[in-house]
């Protein structure tokens, strides 16, 4: 796919897969009125241009995790390595280099406090705040992605 810019079908593909990521492509193209193969097609080529791929993962909300937004400021030679190391967390599901590598933000979920209670007695860690996250509003485009309180 050329452009990243997604009409209506593959919008309405998208979330669908969001709801369920093994729903059949005949259950999908009912909902968007449009024929199973044009759904499967359009799969492939979202699929084959990087710009979906379906995983499974697990709700953190149903589960009793607490959604957190953690913003770190590290020493300029340890940037890179820590937020690698973040992203490698099982927990940890968004990870972004900031600042001419000093800082860091990300998102992570889980059931204790473990890594809001390691990262700030990290030797190359400045300072850390965190903030527990509520709700979901929408993204850009009006599009609501998963909802972090569990509601879709």
């Amino acid at each position: 796919m050329e452009s990243a810019d997604l009409d209506g079908v593959d919008r309405g593909l998208v979330h669908a897969l969001q709801l369920d990521g093994r729903a059949p492509f005949a259950r999908i193209a009912g909902v968007l009125g449009v024929s199973e193969q044009t759904v499967a097609r359009r799969y492939r080529r979202l699929t084959a241009a990087g710009m979906i791929s379906v995983v499974g993962g697990l709700d953190g909300a149903l589960l009793g995790y607490s959604p957190w937004t953690i913003r770190v400021r590290c020493t300029p030679d340890a940037g890179t390595a820590i937020a690698e190391a973040l992203a490698r967390r099982p927990d940890t599901y968004w990870v972004h280099l900031l600042s001419g590598g000093t800082e860091i933000s990300c998102f992570t979920q889980s059931p204790d406090a473990v890594l809001l209670e390691k990262l700030p007695r990290t030797s190359r860690v400045l300072g850390m705040t965190a903030h527990s996250l509520l709700r979901g509003f929408a993204l850009p485009g009006g599009w609501q992605g998963l909802a972090c309180d569990g509601s879709s």
